[in-house]
């Protein structure tokens, strides 16, 4: 660590703690008070009452309690009491939200998300800043910088929200800039090297235009160390943003903001646990691997995976080998302006403007085979660009004396991204005997030591490398709109559509290993002879005990060069283009009641809403590659959601509580199958290949039991089937071609829990030093089914800890001290209190490759925390 990396937090960590004890020792030297007293003397009042939470879930603002929409809104003043610094933190207490940031970022609400991190794929929960729509999922785990409120929305919003929003939308608002000085420093230290420095002022520069400047940095050192490296894990980020709002006129309101982040550290090293030895790449095909020298003893594959087993490690140790590539970096620009006129004072017109620029570097990983060999291996090449500008107008009003609310607009977006992937594996080996008996269409197997032949045979069986280069450029316009009609005082109805044309030009540069010129490399070695170009077969003048395959890779990758990430040479480029035009229309219907006060009299209650919803929505279709067959058509996913829900407040609003219960139906669903192109080559693809049903609940409690104490209770429970999930056997189609099809309908959902919860439970000591607010928080995370593939099914039974992930529970704690001003506070945290192990990002494949990569959650962090406003 530099001197100026310390200090840049550290000093003003010591000014912030000077400030405090001298603030201390003022108060030491104050008689003491009582409770009743101290709370006069604190400039923060406790009511006992629960406030009244504001959102936009309907674009428009609206108390929670009268929204028929299940919403969590947080404050950056309820961010900041349980110590969130970053969305992924919010899973902790939002019921029904998954998200896991391995080596893909990965957001789900109701077991609704994107699994694979690729650009063609969008994700299924969107994010929104300031009301502008981040269409890519790497810019998604926003830091909580500045952030006013977060509202996490449920369920489909494909009405107002429009496409890829079919489990739900996260909605941030940043602090905006005020009309007087004011600002904050927030300074924290804590273990791993973990360093954290935010601050914030407004500077007004007259009476009607004020400008906010906001910073944050954040670094820690990786948690994970490799046997070849570390600092896997680590956080290197370093952001700005800069607002204005501009007082134009009593009616006109513009305000601006400019983000600017940048990223560089490290994604998770993983360990492997083999999970099926009739796998192909294990014991299925009879193939030989760099390592192997007994042909009738096959160990070099599960070996390697053994080595870097969790159980034969060290705590947060892993052994993935050099080649692992773990460099993870963004750059982002981002720019927005929204505009808001109040044509009257019952119809309002607002304009919204967002332009983002990113580079991405990463994720680089080997695959998922998982040790320090070079075997399989999948990686993103380079930087990939991702560019997109969007327009949004929006007229919201009330109509017929107040009797309708109105919200009606359009939208439209221009994206392009760009990204180079990889994928490939080495040459291996085989006997002659396997040759034959693939080359017939029958299953191989180890080869007894006495039909052992003494030749050794080297191929490339496997895809050598398979380099692609991928941009994809698309528009999307909608058109939308959504009513509320009160028809009565207590009941209303609402209505609304949104119509979305989106246009997709893709375009796809492949180039495949040229196994002609890896024949000739290896040819040119004497002892290497030519068997077969076409599939670069080779015999090896020598005995296994040489280890002929590790050999002829060496040799192979020598003659290429590089870092390795590119390991053969590659033939000539084939380009592909194509263009696809998807539409989409996503209705939606409401009704709600507001019990008649009269009717809640003397029962404790003091407000009660009931509604029952109906609503839709989809995610954008993209075009796939599929072998010789090139690009080919994925169909938008569909959402229809049938949901009823209650929202309570009680007790002279001291308990909140709202519960909600749904029905899903999931069409059109794009999962990642085995099929055969056109030329009867195997290929892993994404297809419309599912139907299935999510029927769920969720409750939500907010209790004050006294003025100073307040418990927070959330649980979610997601029942999860599919209706109809084909898929082919592929097992069958490497070894014979047959095209068999196998039913998957029976599995459960991938990489989200049925069941969530969380308890928070705080209390403020009032006295003469100040306010004491020490907090608890747990969370639960029911056990996780990582499967990839049917194989991964198949094990379940024999082998469930090789394709779940177990039930876990988190313990946080922090203790919060605030002089009475309420301008100076201290906290101490502890995260994961217990230092559990539990996994994230983790993925079991079968079929193919045997084994199940799990990546590890955070372990325990601890730190202090020193904020000063002013």
């Amino acid at each position: 660590m530099t001197y100026s990396h310390l200090t840049r937090v550290a000093l003003p960590l010591a000014l912030l703690l000077s400030a405090a004890s001298l603030s201390s020792a003022q108060d030491s030297n104050a008689p003491a008070n009582n409770a009743t007293q101290s709370q006069t003397a604190s400039k923060r009042t406790f009511t006992g009452t629960l406030e009244e939470v504001v959102v936009t879930a309907r674009k428009r603002a609206e108390s929670i309690q009268e929204t028929p929409v299940a919403v969590t809104a947080m404050s950056g003043d309820d961010l900041r009491a349980q110590g969130i610094v970053n969305t992924t933190e919010l899973a902790k207490s939002v019921p029904s939200l998954q998200i896991n940031d391995s080596t893909s970022t990965q957001i789900f609400i109701r077991g609704i998300g994107q699994r694979a991190g690729l650009i063609r794929q969008d994700p299924s929960v969107s994010v929104y800043l300031d009301g502008i729509f981040i269409p890519r999922a790497d810019g998604q785990l926003l830091d909580t910088i500045d952030i006013d409120s977060v509202q996490v929305l449920r369920g489909p919003q494909g009405t107002l929200f429009g496409k890829n929003n079919t489990g739900g939308a996260l909605v941030f608002t940043l602090t905006k800039p005020s009309d007087y000085q004011r600002g904050y420093v927030e300074a924290a230290l804590g273990n791993y090297n973990s360093q954290r420095l935010r601050a914030a002022y407004d500077f007004p520069v007259n009476d009607e235009f004020f400008t906010r400047v906001a910073i944050n940095s954040y670094r820690r050192d990786g948690f994970l160390e490799d046997l070849s490296t570390s600092n896997n894990q680590s956080v290197d980020r370093l952001s700005a943003i800069f607002q204005t709002r501009w007082l134009a006129s009593d009616s006109l309101t513009m305000d601006t903001f400019t983000f600017l982040g940048k990223i560089d550290e490290r994604y998770p090293s993983y360990h492997c646990k083999l999970v099926n030895e009739e796998a192909l790449f294990v014991d299925g095909l009879g193939i030989l691997w760099a390592g192997d020298t007994d042909p009738s003893n096959p160990r070099a594959y599960k070996d390697n995976c053994r080595a870097n087993d969790r159980d034969a490690l060290p705590d947060l140790t892993t052994n993935m080998g050099p080649s692992q590539r773990h460099t993870k970096k963004l750059d982002t620009l981002m720019f927005g302006t929204t505009f808001d006129w109040a044509i009257s004072d019952t119809h309002e017109l607002k304009a919204i403007l967002g332009w983002r620029d990113a580079v991405k570097t990463g994720p680089q990983t080997n695959s998922d085979d998982g040790g320090p060999e070079i075997y399989q291996k999948a990686l993103i090449l380079g930087e990939g660009d991702q560019e997109s500008l969007t327009i949004e107008f929006q007229l919201n009003g009330s109509v017929f004396d107040s009797r309708v609310d109105y919200t009606a607009g359009l939208f439209w977006q221009d994206e392009f991204k760009s990204e180079r992937f990889t994928t490939g594996g080495p040459l291996i080996g085989a006997e002659a005997i396997n040759l034959a008996q693939l080359a017939a269409g029958r299953s191989p197997g180890a080869v007894p030591a006495i039909l052992a032949t003494p030749t050794p045979l080297v191929a490339a069986l496997l895809p050598l490398e398979t380099v692609q280069d991928f941009a994809i450029d698309g528009t999307t316009s909608a058109i939308f709109s959504q009513a509320t009609w009160h028809v009565t005082e207590n009941l209303e109805v609402t209505i609304g559509g949104r119509y979305t044309e989106e246009k997709r030009s893709s375009k796809l540069v492949t180039r495949s290993a040229d196994n002609a010129a890896v024949s000739a490399i290896l040819g040119a070695n004497p002892r290497f002879t030519t068997i077969d170009p076409t599939l670069a077969i080779h015999s090896f003048a020598g005995s296994w005990l040489e280890d002929p395959i590790r050999l002829a890779n060496d040799i192979v990758m020598s003659a290429v060069g590089g870092n390795g990430d590119i390991a053969a040479p590659l033939g000539a480029p084939v380009t592909d283009r194509k263009d696809a035009t998807f539409r989409q229309f996503t209705p939606m219907a409401s009704t709600s009641w507001f019990v008649p006060q009269e009717w809640l009299d003397d029962t404790g209650l003091d407000s009660l809403l009931l509604y029952a919803t109906w609503s839709n929505g989809f995610k954008s279709g993209f075009l796939e590659p599929s072998g010789q067959d090139g690009l080919v058509v994925v169909e938008p996913e569909q959402l229809e959601n049938r949901e009823i829900g209650f929202k309570i407040d009680a007790f002279e609003r001291s308990v909140r509580f709202n519960v909600a219960l749904y029905s899903m139906i999931f069409k059109d669903m794009q999962l990642i199958t085995v099929q055969t192109d056109s030329a009867n080559t195997l290929v892993v693809t994404s297809q419309n290949a599912g139907k299935s049903m999510i029927e769920g609940g969720e409750m939500e409690l907010m209790w004050l039991p006294s003025a100073q104490t307040m418990v927070t209770l959330s649980y979610s429970n997601n029942n999860y089937k599919f209706k109809e999930f084909l898929d082919q056997d592929l097992k069958a189609l490497a070894v014979s071609g047959q095209n068999v099809i196998v039913d998957r309908s029976d599995e459960q959902f991938p990489v989200s829990p049925e069941q969530t919860a969380a308890l928070g439970i705080q209390h403020t000591f009032l006295t003469a030093m100040g306010l004491f607010t020490p907090r608890v928080d747990f969370s639960y995370k029911s056990e996780i089914y990582l499967g990839f593939d049917n194989g991964s099914w198949d094990v379940r039974h024999t082998n469930p800890e090789g394709v779940y992930s177990e039930a876990y529970a988190l313990m946080d704690a922090r203790l919060t001290w605030s002089n009475n001003d309420d301008d100076l506070s201290i906290a101490a945290y502890v995260k994961n209190l217990t230092d559990e192990r539990y996994e994230i990002g983790a993925v079991a494949t079968g079929d193919s490759i045997g084994t199940f990569s799990q990546a590890l959650g955070d372990p325990r962090f601890y730190g202090v925390e020193v904020r000063k406003t002013f």
